[in-house]
């Protein structure tokens, strides 16, 4: 999917008053492509609890990759203190997301899983099940979207305040 943003590494832009904007291509988001209909009702503060739900999700399923040393020197096993700081933060994503994952009843889980986390767009979703009506599905997700966005809004505003994250 084709996408602009602005760089994060462009702090100090040379004779420009804005920062420089990169054109490039990103995995697809249906809610971004949504989001370009001004009727459709995705907003950005949906798009950036998108984003940090699947934050959360690839941490705690995948993790962070933990510092490994650049040359191979074969060593001997020894006894480690603790956990690492790639493991003390996958279970602060798996808890996050056990926190996220109470708070929808199993029908909006399905949904928030298929359109959300999988990328799959609403009209598929629509089609996928049978008596489904169009109207009525967009509502139930934007819904699940508002609670996830007030789910996630302190922690959005943390990371923009801290520039862990650019505001949409």
């Amino acid at each position: 999917m084709r996408a602009s943003w602005r760089d994060p590494d462009d702090i100090k832009p040379d004779a420009r008053r804005v920062p420089r904007d990169i054109t490039w291509f990103r995995s697809f988001c249906p809610l971004r492509k949504m989001s370009g209909d001004p009727r459709s009702g995705i907003t950005a503060a949906h798009i950036m609890a998108a984003d940090k739900l699947r934050e959360v999700v690839d941490v705690a399923t995948m993790g962070y990759s933990s510092e490994r040393p650049m040359i191979f020197v074969a060593m001997a096993a020894q006894p480690r203190f603790g956990m690492s700081g790639a493991d003390i933060a996958r279970v602060k994503a798996m808890r996050s997301m056990a926190r996220v994952l109470r708070i929808f009843p199993p029908n909006q889980l399905a949904m928030l899983e298929m359109i959300v986390l999988r990328n799959v767009n609403l009209k598929t979703w629509t089609l996928a099940h049978d008596n489904a009506n169009p109207a009525v599905e967009k509502g139930r997700l934007l819904s699940i979207l508002d609670r996830l966005a007030q789910h996630f809004e302190a922690e959005i505003e943390d990371d923009i305040a801290r520039g862990r994250r650019l505001a949409l």
